[in-house]
């Protein structure tokens, strides 16, 4: 897929990390688990005060530091970006107001373990009800980046989610984002694309049981420098419509004359006039294998975020749970589908 890193301020990847696994009994929710953006604020703190302040970073003052980091963001975004033209504005503005699709995808290997947990639990939750070290595809490099072992990961704008995470979709409810925060990309992402540094090098040192280093420089350390960086693309809940936009305006105005560039301009005026999935659709078109390269390019998405949501996200926060069409009868007569058979319901065809 074509991409374009159009601002040192946002960049486009569907670059998801979830974390599903098989558990046997539904956990309550932890009450001393640390909030997983505590690293951020913390480096953000030193920043601005070569002495660390002695006050605790307690969860709610973490909270009002997220929002007013994606405020300050959102502003700068809103004087750097001006004057919007009149199509960008129409867009703005139409996007505003909107609820982004909060997807999660999962293999339908792992689907078992949800029911029986009544949730989607982060990995930290995940190994604490097992009480053993659980498999996962989380990085150890986010883990050290921010506490990513304590999220739920979510797609936010994609509206079916990706499917390169598994054939089972997972629909959120609006409400979970009062709980979230997002990035415009995966931490991986950030520290190979953005920070130019050795990510998976650094992931294998990790798996095989050895620390990073420290020297300045060394392409496979992770600093303060690689948080503080981090810090400045978080977007919280109340921002994430109007993060969406700004990605799509600066998509836009790095379009060129090529044809296929050209078919992104002309999707993006289709935008303007659809509402509903058929929007998001555009907005996001679902990923196809084996499309040649400038059929790729003139599906190029117009943002993303990455969702994160601490500990666990119960069932009573999903609106539908959506399996293989062929699949679906075999899952509805496992036992612990039983309570939650209104949510279950085949993918809507054509979606991968």
């Amino acid at each position: 897929m074509k991409m374009r890193f159009v601002s040192s301020s946002i960049m486009l990847l569907l670059h998801f990390v979830l974390v599903t696994e098989a558990s046997a009994q539904r956990p309550a929710p932890p009450v001393d688990a640390p909030h997983e953006a505590t690293p951020l604020a913390e480096v953000r703190r030193k920043a601005i005060d070569a002495r660390s302040f002695q006050r605790p970073l307690t969860e709610d003052r973490i909270r009002k530091w997220l929002q007013l980091s994606s405020r300050t963001t959102m502003a700068e975004f809103d004087l750097f970006l001006a004057p919007l033209t009149p199509q960008e504005s129409k867009l703005l503005a139409k996007m505003q107001p909107l609820q982004p699709p909060i997807v999660n995808r999962l293999s339908l290997a792992n689907l078992r373990g949800v029911l029986k947990n009544g949730g989607l639990l982060s990995l930290a939750a995940e190994q604490k009800l097992q009480q053993k070290t659980v498999r996962h595809t989380t990085p150890g490099v986010e883990e050290l980046l921010y506490d990513a072992y304590e999220c739920v990961f979510a797609s936010v704008g994609p509206p079916h989610g990706t499917a390169r995470y598994g054939e089972v979709i997972i629909r959120l409810k609006d409400t979970v984002r009062e709980h979230g925060w997002a990035t415009p990309f995966s931490g991986m992402h950030f520290v190979g694309a953005i920070r130019h540094k050795n990510a998976q090098g650094m992931l294998d040192l990790l798996k095989a049981g050895q620390k990073l280093p420290t020297t300045p420089g060394s392409p496979l350390s992770l600093n303060f420098d690689d948080r503080l960086h981090f810090s400045h693309y978080i977007v919280s809940e109340k921002e994430w419509s109007t993060a969406l936009a700004y990605q799509a305006i600066l998509v836009l105005r790095n379009l060129d004359t090529s044809p296929a560039d050209q078919q992104a301009r002309a999707r993006f005026e289709q935008m303007l006039d659809k509402n509903g999935t058929a929007f998001w659709e555009l907005f996001i078109p679902p990923y196809i294998a084996g499309l040649p390269r400038a059929e790729e390019a003139a599906r190029v998405p117009f943002g993303y975020l990455e969702g994160k949501f601490p500990d666990q996200v119960l069932i009573e926060n999903f609106t539908s749970i959506e399996v293989p069409a062929e699949r679906l009868e075999e899952i509805r007569a496992w036992p612990e589908a039983k309570p939650y058979l209104q949510l279950i319901k085949p993918k809507p065809p054509g979606i991968p």
